[in-house]
């Protein structure tokens, strides 16, 4: 009786070329460096990260295990492949957008990571009000106030808005991290920031995919 399971050929033929894409993908990174092409050196990390997310996908499909989170690999990969490929090889204007699109994905998982962590209901003072100027229009950002675990603090996130009117004096709930309580956020400018984050976000996707097209397909 046999003790293991045989490897095909077509095993061996698949681990050959998956070492060979390994090691030829290093390298490439390597190079990249060398000839300052930060951009393309994104690009061989989003590949890292569509091929391990697809092999985890396909895995988990075929084990009946399959885990939603894992989609998350393949998406980040596909955009850092078209963010790198735009950075290096598009013009300012669509380099540009890609950036923004980038601090806004960023700002989503920021947000994210804080309804995961900021868990402690609070009700905190607005005691100041910071103002900022800027091209025309004022913006605002509000220092709250919280008595927690016998000590007084304050708390500002340095998030300046104009779409929500702060008072001094005024009491709101907001959520901190028992254990790192100077972060935080307000249930309410929270949701203001999603909604903005949703619609910012669905632009400049429209946007990139728009000029990844034109680069590839329409200018020569």
């Amino acid at each position: 009786m046999e003790s293991g399971k045989k490897v095909g050929v077509g095993g061996i033929i698949a681990s050959i070329i998956f070492l060979i894409w390994f090691f030829a993908s290093i390298g490439a990174m390597i190079y990249f460096s060398q000839k300052n092409m930060g951009p393309l050196i994104v690009v061989v990390f989003g590949q890292f990260f569509l091929v391990f997310g697809g092999i985890a996908i396909f895995s988990g499909i075929k084990t009946k295990s399959f885990q939603p989170v894992t989609l998350l690999f393949p998406v980040v990969g596909i955009g850092c492949i078209i963010g790198g490929c735009i950075f290096q090889f598009g013009n300012e204007t669509v380099a540009k957008y890609a950036y923004d699109a980038s601090v806004v994905i960023g700002t989503y998982f920021s947000s994210k990571r804080r309804h995961e962590v900021c868990t402690y209901c609070i009700s905190a003072t607005i005691v100041e009000v910071k103002s900022h100027y800027h091209k025309g229009t004022r913006s605002y950002c509000p220092i709250y106030e919280v008595y927690f675990r016998d000590e007084m603090i304050q708390l500002c996130n340095n998030t300046f808005t104009n779409m929500h009117h702060f008072e001094v004096g005024e009491t709101r709930e907001i959520y901190l991290n028992p254990n790192n309580p100077t972060e935080f956020f307000e249930p309410r400018e929270e949701k203001t920031l999603k909604t903005f984050l949703y619609i910012l976000g669905s632009a400049f996707v429209a946007v990139s995919a728009f000029a990844l097209v034109m680069i590839l397909f329409v200018i020569k």
